[in-house]
């Protein structure tokens, strides 16, 4: 069933109500502004429900946070962006079916800036420019999706994202606190080579993740394991993972034992991370795992020696950075405007780093 009016404004109150309360308590006042949907507000936050095709987010910077949605017939793209009817008619300058697509920093020019394509698109605009002809529109900050299900706009899912954003927010604040570093510094040195490292936590399970991860560390990268992840927003094992797997690099699982970690391995599969099955010769790893690279690209199985294990995990994280940069180079293909964004959000950090 599709979602109505009331329910997606109590799922943007909910949202942002459990956001900023759940911040208050375990993040520093300095540190709420890190995470992205505090740092929008306050804000006219408004959303665009789509009886037809769509949901969309927007906000604009103001005096105070106020919610509205509209709603109307037409699809989102069109509730969303008020061009012309006669622009509406053009074909897009962008077509979009990927999850999760960002445009940064750009502009679209000279026709209809993007349609949505399937059921599981969406896309993210932070300072976007729409013009042609003679209409002009600025984006501030929007998120738009293809999907309008109660199910995916609930309740219990609006507090979910909202304890997801702060829990990255707090392993990044803590990550940082242990290396003596600022926020700022962790995220442009240490995040970009974070790891996340599953497996058994059982004695001989913790001693082999603790052997990966001092590999890991030799190597040049920053492991974390999901101990390290504070227990104080999440109860759920699986939440944390999800929370924290999104923003890593790569993930590396012990596969040595049998263990919960095998729901953990499900979550990779189906978020499509790239991921390193490590299996210790002689283990005793589960059945359930064996063989799932042959149904993904993405998955990589590698046996390695106790004995002498960097030799195998060096191969293994070679694998993963060009499995990465496979990846990217594809997806600069699928969507060619990602390097511009990028480029231009580079452009701007840098002017933004020599004024300071």
């Amino acid at each position: 069933m599709n979602l109505t009016e009331n329910e997606f404004k109590k799922y943007l109150e909910v949202f942002h109500t459990i956001l900023e309360s759940t911040a208050n308590k375990f993040l520093k006042n300095e540190l709420q502004k890190e995470v992205l949907h505090i740092s929008l507000l306050p804000a006219n936050i408004t959303g665009y429900l789509s009886t037809q095709y769509g949901i969309a987010i927007e906000y604009e910077p103001s005096d105070k946070t106020i919610i509205s949605v509209k709603r109307g017939s037409a699809r989102v793209e069109d509730l969303f962006v008020k061009a012309p009817r006669s622009l509406r008619k053009m074909a897009p300058f962008v077509k979009n079916s990927g999850e999760n697509t960002l445009f940064h920093s750009c502009s679209f020019s000279g026709k209809f800036p993007f349609r949505m394509e399937g059921p599981d698109a969406s896309l993210f605009l932070y300072k976007v420019d729409f013009q042609a002809l003679n209409w002009k529109q600025y984006v501030h900050f929007a998120e738009v999706y293809a999907n309008r299900s109660k199910k995916f706009w609930s309740i219990e899912s609006a507090v979910s994202r909202a304890k997801d954003e702060v829990l990255s927010a707090l392993v990044e604040s803590n990550r940082a606190a242990e290396r003596s570093v600022s926020i700022d510094e962790y995220i442009s040195k240490f995040k970009k080579k974070t790891i996340l490292v599953l497996g058994d936590y059982g004695k001989e399970g913790l001693k082999r993740l603790n052997m990966i991860s001092g590999v890991l560390s030799d190597i040049g990268y920053d492991p974390l394991l999901v101990k390290n992840i504070p227990d104080s927003v999440y109860q759920d094992l699986s939440q944390k993972v999800v929370a924290i797997g999104s923003i890593v690099r790569f993930i590396v699982v012990d596969d040595s034992s049998k263990s919960g970690h095998l729901t953990e391995i499900d979550i990779c599969k189906q978020n499509n991370w790239v991921t390193i099955l490590l299996r210790a010769e002689g283990g005793n790893s589960s059945y359930m795992s064996a063989g799932v690279s042959q149904h993904s690209r993405v998955i990589l199985e590698k046996p390695y020696s106790l004995n002498v294990p960097k030799p195998a995990i060096i191969e293994a994280v070679g694998w993963a950075e060009n499995k990465l940069n496979e990846l990217k180079s594809r997806f600069a293909d699928i969507y060619p405007w990602r390097i511009q964004s990028a480029n231009q959000a580079n452009s701007a950090d840098a002017k933004s780093r020599a004024a300071d």
